[in-house]
């Protein structure tokens, strides 16, 4: 059986998102079913940081990948960064049509224009495809003000994600509350969604001490309020500092201790900086093979989402945290 994944991010990608979980996929699928050729179509960036020049081409523990050379979206202006998706999309698909058939295409919603490609392929080829929604635009842009819901834009938009989504041969949401908005939103039978969490490796994040390198490192002592993970524009971030501000003045043992990157980071350091939060630490992401011993590091971790987003997007990191041993 001949499968090919096309997602924006990919391996060396291991920073979480996307890019991290179709990798462990991949490799996961290699290692299960030796009669499945898996392909990956994927770009030359990273979801986070600067690329060193990835190779166009890679064989990675049998999984054969292409990286495309086209424009890293983040941090465009929104119209900028709609045409970087469309033309990832559009590159992606020629390079579809040059090879041959493939028995299944797996997309992803990086960049959300990629299940164009996905459905011109089964109307050209008759190749079938599973529909993986990770992140649910244009409903998330909607739901934090970024498009109108009667822009001419944003019914556009639906009409394409509707279509995307009944012509897959099944959609996959990471949770049941994903599933019923697009059953409510986009009228998908529910026999053509799938649901399967993320989840998380139980071989490499398991419960640990609480006497972690992390806490050593950085010095800290005391009851650790931990969150980790995107800093991104779904996540409610101004709670956990409302929180933090008012347990300053009544308690001296408490840390919150933010680790990640992301869009609202600027936001939440001025804030902690404005405000003289001392009980707040910053620090950016750490390599996986350090990400267990920071969640061991933890009293209690935190998931955060913002108002509206339930059924939109699904944060899998909850799943680690239970893996921790930690609430």
């Amino acid at each position: 059986m001949r499968i090919c994944i096309v997602n924006e991010f990919f391996h060396p990608d291991s920073t979480g998102g996307t890019g991290t979980v179709l990798s462990d996929l991949a490799r996961a699928l290699r290692g299960r079913y030796e009669d499945v050729e898996i392909d990956v179509l994927t770009s030359r960036n990273l979801y986070r940081g600067e690329a060193d020049a990835l190779p166009s081409a890679e064989d990675w523990d049998g999984v054969h990948i292409t990286r495309l050379a086209t424009p890293r979206p983040n941090g465009l202006p929104t119209p900028l960064r709609l045409g970087a998706n469309l033309l990832f999309a559009g590159a992606a698909l020629l390079a579809l049509l040059r090879r041959r058939r493939y028995d299944l295409l797996l997309v992803g919603t990086a960049p959300p224009t990629v299940a164009i490609a996905a459905q011109l392929l089964k109307r050209l080829t008759g190749t079938p495809y599973l529909y993986t929604v990770y992140d649910l635009e244009p409903d998330c842009a909607i739901t934090l003000g970024l498009l109108r819901p009667d822009h001419p834009l944003t019914r556009t938009l639906r009409r394409c994600q509707k279509g995307w989504l009944h012509a897959a041969g099944r959609a996959v949401v990471l949770g049941r509350c994903m599933r019923d908005h697009l059953g409510r939103a986009y009228d998908l039978p529910e026999h053509r969604i799938a649901v399967i969490p993320v989840g998380a490796d139980p071989d490499e994040i398991v419960p640990r001490p609480k006497d972690t390198d992390f806490r050593r490192r950085q010095g800290l002592g005391g009851f650790l309020v931990c969150y980790s993970g995107n800093f991104g524009r779904y996540h409610d971030f101004d709670t956990i500092l409302d929180a933090a501000r008012r347990l300053q003045t009544l308690r001296d043992d408490v840390t919150f201790v933010l680790v990640g990157d992301g869009a609202q980071k600027p936001h939440i350091a001025r804030r902690v900086a404005g405000e003289g939060l001392r009980n707040v630490r910053l620090f950016p992401f750490v390599p996986r093979d350090d990400y267990a011993d920071l969640l061991a590091s933890a009293d209690v971790s935190l998931v955060t989402l913002e108002v509206g987003m339930e059924g939109l997007c699904v944060p899998s990191k909850f799943y680690s945290i239970l893996a921790s041993g930690r609430p």
